[in-house]
């Protein structure tokens, strides 16, 4: 390994270990890959008793411009409720949801951001005494909500997200009533990312660090 390549590795290691200082922001071209904790509650027509439900998946984030990002999250979830006679019931979920995401102050460490966006959904649809209901269990959701990222560094970041989730079931919350309506439910998130860059913002970062030794010497 030549002396040059050398210098190039140990000054990435540097900024990764010493990023801290450098105030994380949401550039063009970083791309976060991370994951996702949730808490589901139900507020569907059918859901007497609701009660939280526990998540988690993956999460990914990428920015297309400034202001303007997409982000992405698969996830394992759960409902819990119990219908009209009073039966405990969890519903299992499988999502793959996808937002357009507008980042409110992309260029300091805390980035508050309103999303919306929609996904699929596969679960086991339930009647309100807990029996599996003989209907689809695939369904679309369409979602808005709010949420912060605050950047640890250039590398890590900590997102809280709160989202309000339109199903087009009534039988998420085990409604087998006619005309009581699909369900929906609140789900908050806690998300922790790792991003990548664009390779001209790292050779951009190890000039900048090469800089910096120089004029230490």
């Amino acid at each position: 390994m030549s002396k040059t390549s050398f210098s190039l590795i140990l000054s990435f290691l540097l900024i990764f270990l010493l990023a801290a200082p450098v105030w994380g922001q949401t550039r063009v071209g970083k791309f976060g890959v991370g994951v996702d904790g949730s808490m589901q509650m139900l507020m569907g027509a059918g859901a007497t008793n609701p009660s939280i439900g526990l998540g988690g998946g993956v999460s990914l984030s990428y920015s297309v411009m400034e202001y303007f990002g997409l982000r992405c999250k698969f996830g394992i979830n759960q409902l819990s409720w119990k219908g009209k006679n009073t039966f405990s019931t969890v519903t299992d979920l499988m999502t793959l949801n996808l937002y357009a995401s507008a980042d409110l102050m992309p260029n300091n460490n805390i980035n508050p951001f309103i999303l919306a966006g929609g996904g699929m959904v596969f679960f086991d649809p339930k009647n309100d005494n807990g029996t599996r209901a003989g209907v689809s269990s695939s369904d679309m959701n369409f979602i808005g909500g709010v949420g912060a990222d605050y950047f640890i560094n250039e590398f890590w970041s900590v997102t809280l997200m709160a989202e309000y989730v339109f199903t087009g079931s009534p039988y998420f919350a085990g409604s087998n009533v006619p005309n009581t309506g699909n369900d929906s439910f609140l789900r908050g998130s806690l998300q922790v990312r790792y991003y990548f860059f664009d390779q001209p913002f790292i050779t951009r970062l190890l000039d900048a660090q090469r800089e910096r030794s120089k004029r230490s010497k």
